[in-house]
């Protein structure tokens, strides 16, 4: 697990920032599954590029993503294939349009904000940049992991 994974696990930084209404990329709908009443979409990222870093580090299951404006959690989330899923339970069927799009839709995707934050803030404390507030933190991780490690 890396360590920005660690970090968006907590609940609590989850609840600080979700949907802010910027587009980060866009994905295509690849699947439709019914599941009962609920229905399981699964998107594929576009591919990264020196201009468009890949959105993938930023996703994790029970994670949120936002798609066409609506904050969504995530099911499902596989690397090696830049896919992940979401759920939507019949209610939310009826109240927004993402499950009327048809497979190879493009959808707009924005990731969550804390998450960019960590990452910024932790690269700007390893790197000696700033970011004081984290040194802490990332000490207390760091010993924890090596003492499991037996280090």
């Amino acid at each position: 697990m890396s360590l920005l994974q660690l970090f968006l696990q907590a609940p609590t930084l989850f609840l600080l920032a979700r949907g802010q209404g910027h587009v980060d990329d866009t994905a295509t709908l690849i699947s439709r599954t019914p599941d009962g009443d609920s229905l399981r979409l699964l998107f594929q990222l576009n591919e990264a590029t020196p201009t468009r870093p890949s959105l993938l580090p930023y996703l994790i299951p029970k994670g949120y993503v936002t798609i066409d404006g609506t904050s969504l959690t995530l099911t499902e989330v596989k690397d090696d294939k830049r896919t992940f899923g979401v759920m939507l339970i019949q209610h939310t069927q009826e109240k927004i349009t993402l499950g009327k799009k048809s497979i190879g839709s493009k959808v707009n995707i924005e990731v969550d904000m804390v998450g960019k934050y960590v990452e910024k803030s932790v690269t700007a404390t390893l790197s000696g940049r700033g970011g004081g507030e984290w040194q802490g933190l990332i000490e207390k991780i760091v010993q924890v992991e090596l003492a499991k490690r037996g280090i």
